[in-house]
């Protein structure tokens, strides 16, 4: 069967992936406030972080001092891509990024310029963040705001329970995966599992409820202790 092509104009630009960065070498060149927020996304994702800036931000310091990251207070020189999985350069420097990319791009690295597209191997989108669910959000490089605002409307819809009830759903999965029924009978407990109420009962906190929903739907061997998710407990505040 042929494969028709789209129109250039029509073809999505990039492919959209979630990467692996756990225990990965990855190069931040600068160290200001920008690249202090990537450093984070970068540690919480679970990289090594190497920094090289001729400043740096108190916060990153701070995280040097504590051996989270490495800090070199120079400037970028090259050879600094080399033995890094991925590099991000936010030096606040045209020439500096430049020099960062052409470098990257010759050594194979993957290698984002903050705010410059065209010297990008990846983006980063706009992310809602929910524990194990993770929706990215991206316009392709053309409008981060527009990404910002649907991502912020995205944060509005899906609460912090979504966090719990992925792993919620994730556990039961694992522990269906081992019983001997058919693979139709546990789609269909799974499905009606992620169109049951649970969000709203965890969201309020509801444990009694939300075990009750579990045992209803796959039996007695299923509670949030016995699938070994606990729920965090949100302050009130009087009003």
């Amino acid at each position: 069967m042929a494969v028709a092509l789209l129109p250039r104009t029509k073809m999505m630009l990039y492919y959209p992936v979630f990467l692996d960065l756990k225990d990965k070498p990855c190069l931040m060149v600068g160290g200001g406030v920008v690249a202090e927020r990537k450093t984070l996304s970068l540690l919480k994702a679970g990289a090594k972080v190497d920094l090289v800036g001729a400043r740096v931000t108190k916060a990153l310091e701070g995280l040097a001092g504590k051996g989270i990251i490495s800090v070199q207070k120079r400037p970028y020189r090259k050879g600094d891509v080399k033995g890094h999985f991925l590099v991000i350069a936010a030096t606040g420097s045209k020439k500096a990024n430049e020099r960062v990319y052409q470098e990257a791009q010759g050594e194979g690295v993957l290698v984002n310029v903050v705010d410059d597209p065209e010297r990008c191997s990846f983006i980063v989108p706009s992310v809602v963040d929910r524990g194990s669910l993770l929706i990215a959000i991206s316009t392709s490089g053309k409008s981060p705001y527009l990404a910002r605002v649907l991502r912020e409307e995205l944060e509005g819809c899906i609460g912090e329970e979504f966090a719990a009830f992925v792993e919620i759903l994730g556990a039961a999965r694992k522990k269906l995966l081992k019983t001997g029924l058919s693979h139709d009978k546990k789609e269909r407990i799974i499905r009606d599992l992620v169109k049951s109420p649970l969000p709203g009962l965890i969201k309020e906190g509801q444990v009694r409820e939300i075990n009750s929903v579990l045992k209803g739907l796959l039996g007695e061997g299923y509670s949030l202790s016995k699938l070994g998710v606990g729920l965090k407990r949100e302050k009130r505040i009087s009003k």
